[in-house]
């Protein structure tokens, strides 16, 4: 063991022993949230657990503090607790509007929008809560001392952002605080810094096998995307005990790269049709009919394949490679089917399109391979559910799609390429872009309403398909943040992002 990794886990103890402790609720919940923020809660997983139990079964309906009950109800919720909206009512004022009062109440204010993030369907008083304290925020962000923490969760709320990244960017922020508490910060410091030499190394390790690979000298015309792939796995796990997973994961997302711009960019309908059948047949050998830079790719893909069959067998769960193939046939059938509009001319309507589209927005088959490779314990019943898109998974392929689709349009239209949502909603209904767009936009809010809903009260045999659908979702709001598609054009905060998070310790 390492000095770092020495006086870390010293520092855990501390805060096991020292800080847990408390019986005092808001030392509590400010603990709780400061450990999410900080990024070091996954220490502490079986503590926050019991004490969040025990906050619900002791629940004080007494508490006036605006901060301390939307604090409250944002970490109920997050550990999938259905507590009602309803606790804010006693915010309101005889005229059913939030008391005017509360717009003094900054951090509560902070707190308020954060918790609205976690609402569901027909919870009309968190949209009225947010609408809110959005509209005092505005108006608050270039006041110190948090002119930093209103001006992120206006970007990008906590419960929406890609852990590592808030992680990293609120470290300094607290260290600047008065609440700050030195035990940890030096842990939040120390654990980010040792994680990121880990990380580092996994995609240096990356980067050699994708050169290795020689793809790039085969198929020119595919995006190389090492780092935005390991940015996008590091999303979805950032732990350390996942560091095969999370190489796996960032090589299918660049093969999966490579077969969208076969599909999208390079390859012919004449050519498309056998390459399809491949996947369907699952035979990678059987490939004399197709042009060379196909069977370059196919061979480099069986071996990625291989790699996944090694881990399955040590894990013991060689089985759950039928749900892994089964999950990429409706896949590549999806693609096939987009080449074959745009080759054909064809102009599906708004709802042909989403029945495809979603399925090329490939979620349902990352989260698909990801459970397998994680989860050692898996029933036949949880995995054939989840071949049947279920509504939390179908959420996150909605939320992407047109997400994807506003901020590529143009750029994608520039070229031979299917109409996106946009243009194909404008074109079904008659609206103006505008319209177009506001119409999208309520889509994406009311997929993150579904993803809320379906993690409250989980089962406990989805409650890991949740949390990776909810990182996968997190790494999608930051790639496609203010609508710019920052995988297809990685320059500018892509970069930044990647920068912090991978090549720049936090200092002392």
């Amino acid at each position: 063991m390492s000095a770092i990794e020495q006086r870390i886990k010293e520092l855990k103890e501390e805060v096991k022993t020292l800080m847990f402790p408390t019986n005092h609720l808001a030392e509590k919940l400010t603990l709780i949230d400061d450990l999410h923020r900080l990024g070091i809660y996954y220490h502490f997983e079986d503590e926050i657990r019991e004490a969040i139990r025990g906050i619900n079964d002791h629940f004080d309906d007494d508490i006036n503090d605006i901060r301390l009950v939307a604090l409250r109800f944002r970490l109920l919720r997050q550990e999938g607790y259905a507590v009602s909206p309803g606790v804010f009512s006693k915010f309101k004022d005889s005229e059913g509007k939030f008391k005017q009062e509360l717009r003094y109440d900054v951090e509560g204010l902070i707190q308020l929008y954060e918790a609205s993030m976690l609402r569901t369907n027909d919870e009309p008083i968190l949209k009225e809560a947010m609408d809110f304290a959005r509209g005092h925020m505005e108006r608050m962000k270039g006041e110190e001392p948090h002119t930093a923490q209103i001006r992120r969760a206006l970007e990008i709320p906590f419960h929406r952002g890609m852990r590592r990244l808030e992680a990293r960017l609120y470290i300094p922020v607290y260290a600047k605080s008065k609440a700050c508490n030195t035990i940890l910060l030096e842990l939040a410091k120390l654990d980010f810094n040792h994680l990121q030499s880990i990380h580092r190394a996994e995609i240096q390790s990356f980067s050699v096998w994708w050169k290795e690979m020689d793809l790039m000298n085969n198929l020119a015309f595919s995006r190389d995307r090492v780092a935005e792939c390991y940015f996008w796995s590091l999303g979805v796990w950032f732990e350390p005990q996942y560091s095969t997973q999370r190489l796996l994961i960032a090589k299918l997302l660049q093969l999966l790269t490579v077969i969208d711009d076969i599909y999208d960019a390079y390859g012919t309908i004449e050519e498309l049709q056998p390459f399809t059948a491949i996947f369907e047949r699952w035979n990678f050998q059987d490939v004399d009919s197709l042009p060379e830079y196909m069977r370059i790719f196919l061979n480099v893909f069986a071996g990625f394949m291989t790699e996944i069959e090694e881990e399955l067998r040590k894990k013991g769960t060689l089985h759950h490679k039928h749900w892994i193939i089964e999950s990429f046939k409706p896949l590549v059938r999806a693609y096939f089917q987009e080449a074959v509009w745009i080759n054909t001319g064809h102009k599906p309507t708004f709802k042909e399109y989403l029945n495809v589209s979603l399925m090329t927005a490939a979620h349902h088959m990352l989260t698909s391979v990801s459970l397998c490779l994680m989860e050692e314990y898996l029933s036949k019943d949880t995995l054939d559910w989840l071949l049947t898109e279920p509504k939390i998974v179908k959420a996150c392929c909605m939320l992407s799609r047109l997400m994807d689709d506003l901020a590529s349009s143009e750029f994608e239209q520039q070229r031979m390429h299917l109409e996106s949502s946009l243009q194909i909603c404008m074109r079904d209904e008659g609206i103006t872009e505008q319209e177009a767009v506001a119409k999208l936009n309520e889509m994406i809010e009311n997929a993150w309403k579904d993803i809320n809903n379906e993690c409250l009260n989980p089962l406990p045999s989805r409650k890991q398909l949740n949390l990776l659908v909810l990182n996968f979702v997190r790494v999608i709001e930051v790639i496609y943040y203010k609508h710019e598609d920052s995988y297809t054009n990685p320059e500018g905060h892509m970069k930044d992002n990647i920068s912090i998070l991978l090549l720049c310790p936090i200092e002392d």
